[in-house]
């Protein structure tokens, strides 16, 4: 296993393996773009396999905890109810079709060849928020509430997230960007970081203040706030809400774990 991980995350390591009944084997990946990726075993597989880059940085604990967290909420469902979120070319094409008002205007400003490598970026971005940071919501509760040692590894990490995330806080971002992209995009950015304030014991929606984001981003965080499941059916049912918030609903499709191919998870 990684040297140097704390045991609050051994703890959570040990946990997959249970709720799963697979092991995890630790691959070190020097070019890995995040710091570690856990990769779910599947039906013929004895082990999940977590990616890590290497290195000393103590993120890696919080930035696996989280990637367990994940799995540990799929595997807890009854295996009926393991939904997982795809996309397929109904799902692009809708996406298509509802920015292409923003096409023509863009590729005067990317050219055409650029455009064409930026419009799967960008749809694939969106259902990155869409499917993760609802489900993030209750694992960073969860870890501040169970390992109270790896409370301010987190803080470090949310703040870390809070400022990439805000550095696109722009007009000339917005410019680039198809309206609907970047407007979802900030209302769910928002959201995220107003409820992750008292986790985190600092302000991390200041940016947002002037916004036209806040509206629908505290639409969203008020779903979350209702939302009275920790589990991973709750996960999906505030999924769903927000992608109907966000008008996102068509972006999305749901399918049972089981029935589910390689290449099409997120």
């Amino acid at each position: 296993m990684i040297q140097g991980l704390l045991d609050a995350v051994r703890d959570i390591l040990e946990t997959l393996c249970t709720v799963s009944g697979k092991g995890v084997q630790a691959v070190r990946k020097p070019d890995l773009k995040s710091l570690a990726r856990l990769r779910m075993a599947g039906p013929s597989s004895q082990s999940h396999v977590l990616f890590y880059r290497g290195g000393d940085d103590p993120l890696v604990n919080h930035v696996i905890a989280n990637e367990c967290g994940h799995l540990i909420r799929l595997f807890r469902a009854p295996p009926g109810r393991r939904l997982v979120a795809v996309a397929n070319e109904r799902t692009r094409s809708l996406y298509r079709d509802e920015i292409r008002e923003d096409i023509q205007r863009l590729s005067l400003i990317h050219g055409i060849g650029a455009l064409g490598r930026f419009l799967p970026l960008w749809y694939e971005s969106v259902v990155f928020q869409l499917t993760r940071m609802p489900p993030d919501i209750g694992i960073e509760r969860w870890i501040h509430r169970g390992y109270p040692g790896l409370r301010e590894i987190q803080r470090t990490a949310l703040m870390e997230q809070q400022a990439r995330a805000a550095a696109v806080l722009s007009r000339g971002i917005r410019r680039m960007t198809p309206r609907k992209v970047y407007d979802v995009s900030q209302a769910m950015n928002y959201a995220f970081f107003r409820l992750m304030e008292p986790l985190a014991g600092v302000v991390l929606t200041a940016p947002y203040e002037r916004s036209l984001c806040v509206l629908e981003g505290d639409g969203l965080a008020g779903l979350a706030e209702r939302n009275t499941r920790d589990d991973h059916e709750g996960d999906v049912e505030l999924t769903r809400q927000w992608a109907e918030s966000l008008r996102l609903s068509g972006w999305i499709e749901w399918r049972r774990l089981d029935e589910v191919e390689a290449g099409t998870l997120h």
